[in-house]
């Protein structure tokens, strides 16, 4: 007997239930209070996921990693260590809510406020592979302790499209999340979605 890939069914109702045609998320991101203070320059801690148009958008702050990256024509692979003031790993995953798969040949920017400070972040998260599968990344120090408004922004995949999904993330997806740092730690996330 066949089982059902249960994660996969889950995304799909909310999909199903959230409606399609929207590319942006229609309300304010929720804010969760953590029990205790995370400290993602130790661990992987999600910040929040959320649908948006017809895909769902998962973010992660983890500690910042050396990354490998090819340079050129034809490809010449690069070390990119960690940088000076780089504490976080920014990792966005845009996931098909129907097959659960993660999405390719994306363009992703990432921005982010501190409302705390005035201080805005923006990066363009690159496509990588690691421990969690295909995700997008960029190392970052953000912009000190403070409320975060932030923002992802996923672009059309430049993928082919077979006739019943031609008109599947054919505009920009965009979703937007809350964190709070205080000394150095997440005390506040997104309330994520089931």
């Amino acid at each position: 007997m066949k089982t059902a890939n249960v994660p996969a069914l889950a995304l799909a109702l909310v999909a199903i239930l959230a409606g399609s045609g929207a590319a942006a998320q229609d309300t304010e991101p929720k804010v969760k209070v953590l029990p205790a203070a995370e400290d993602a320059t130790q661990k992987t801690v999600l910040v929040g996921r959320s649908l948006a148009g017809d895909m769902v958008i998962q973010f992660e702050l983890e500690p910042a990693k050396n990354m490998w990256m090819s340079m050129g024509n034809p490809p010449m692979w690069m070390e990119r260590p960690v940088g000076s003031g780089e504490l976080f790993h920014v990792e966005a995953k845009p996931i098909d809510p129907g097959s659960g798969t993660r999405i390719s040949y994306a363009d992703i920017t990432f921005t982010a406020v501190n409302r705390t400070n005035g201080k805005t972040i923006t990066a363009a998260l690159h496509p990588m592979w690691g421990g969690s599968g295909l995700h997008y990344a960029a190392n970052s120090g953000l912009a000190g302790d403070g409320r975060y408004e932030a923002t992802i922004t996923v672009g059309v995949p430049t993928f082919a499209r077979g006739p019943k999904n031609k008109d599947l993330w054919m505009e920009p997806a965009t979703a937007k999340f809350h964190f709070k740092l205080a000394g150095g730690k997440l005390t506040e996330v997104t309330e994520p979605m089931k």
